[in-house]
């Protein structure tokens, strides 16, 4: 073995010492406790769930299967069993009791997944049994959602377990689908200037103009590795309230995965959410995001009198406080939503009425935000 000279050594030690470095200055940038980071409100482009989906046949059930009478499960079997050598009739199936036509579905991790990956699938019953408990899925073949591609993409099969016991024509296999094809994510394009570059997308409920204006200036102000200028000194754009376009620095360009990384990693402080109120009648929640206010106003709703007053008319001799509460409005211009609903709940105002109330306050040009309706 030939010794190593020692210029190779000195210069080992110095590419390893530099390094370090990068590596330290980018592990200064872990974010703070309590802050959000990019990576938990964005993704990047590319990055998506793939699901897959197929049709096939549970068998050894104890009698709780389709029934032979059920032409949706005799016919997938008869057709299997003369695949496999081994033709039945569809008369001689009508006793069987043991067997039931399934649906199969499949998730991809959105990081994607190799060749050889065993994933999980669930099973759901599509005819007349009464259980899948204690039943095997046979070989089933698992394709794409576009009815137009052929290609077999993963292989299921294995025992069906019940996780819900009040559900038991619902289970899952554990690992029961070994994956056929690579899928691999392409996260890094080329603009017109031939920089590579990725884009981020903001999840649904956090895209507006102000969050991707933070992230860009975020990704501006901490990108610059130690010793190196950003090109025309923006490395992150906001392209809408959703696409934040990002440029990869030249010497990284090659190996993006560390950069992409650090960005992803981030802290970002995020604005103050839109004024939005969330009704759902069918349950009757209120949810609550921003600074959602109310101008002074009076509403009736079945008999309920929603006025804004000072707090001195708590003092009048003709009030009862079975009947009326009060709202301090002196400090805005209007109340705080969440000041009424906590005064509605003293008061033992139903879910219901509380909703009125909102839509009638909303309807009268007092509520200042959107509501949603789930």
């Amino acid at each position: 073995m030939n010794p190593i000279p020692m210029t190779q050594k000195i210069l080992a030690k110095r590419r390893r010492a530099v390094l370090l470095a990068v590596l330290a200055s980018w592990l200064a940038c872990e974010p703070v406790g309590g802050l959000t980071r990019i990576r938990d409100i964005a993704r990047p482009l590319g990055e998506r769930i793939n699901k897959l989906h197929g049709a096939g046949l549970v068998v050894g059930l104890n009698g709780t299967g389709d029934g032979g009478d059920s032409l949706i499960m005799t016919r997938p079997l008869e057709v299997y069993l003369r695949n496999m050598g081994n033709p039945i009739s569809s008369e001689e199936l009508k006793k069987a009791k043991n067997i039931a036509y399934v649906h199969v579905t499949a998730e991809l991790d959105r990081s994607g997944v190799r060749n050889g990956d065993l994933i999980d699938v669930q099973v759901s019953s599509m005819g007349s049994a009464k259980s899948l408990a204690g039943g095997q899925l046979i070989v089933t073949a698992l394709r794409s959602m576009n009815l137009e591609d052929e290609n077999v993409y993963a292989i299921a099969q294995g025992p069906v377990e019940i996780l819900n016991a009040e559900t038991p024509t619902v289970g899952v296999i554990k690992g029961g689908a070994v994956v056929e094809y690579d899928f691999l994510h392409q996260y890094v394009e080329y603009d017109l200037e031939g920089r590579a570059v990725f884009t981020l997308v903001l999840d649904a409920d956090q895209a507006d103009f102000q969050t991707a204006k933070a992230v860009e200036m975020i990704i501006n102000e901490e990108t610059a590795l130690p010793g190196e200028e950003l090109a025309a000194g923006q490395t992150a754009f906001a392209l809408d309230a959703k696409n934040i376009r990002v440029v990869i620095p030249e010497k990284q360009a090659r190996h993006p995965s560390l950069f992409i990384a650090r960005v992803l990693n981030l802290p970002v402080d995020l604005p103050e959410p839109e004024a939005t109120v969330f009704i759902n009648e069918r349950t009757g929640t209120i949810a609550i995001t921003g600074n959602v206010e109310i101008a002074p106003v009076t509403v009736h709703v079945n008999g309920l009198q929603i006025t804004m007053m000072n707090p001195a008319a708590q003092n009048s001799p003709a009030a009862r406080s079975s009947e009326w509460t009060t709202f301090d409005t002196t400090q805005s211009d209007g109340i705080k939503i969440s000041d009424l609903t906590d005064a509605l709940d003293r008061l033992n105002v139903p879910a219901r009425e509380k909703i009125r109330a909102i839509y009638a306050i909303h309807q009268a040009g007092a509520l200042r935000a959107r509501i949603v309706k789930e």
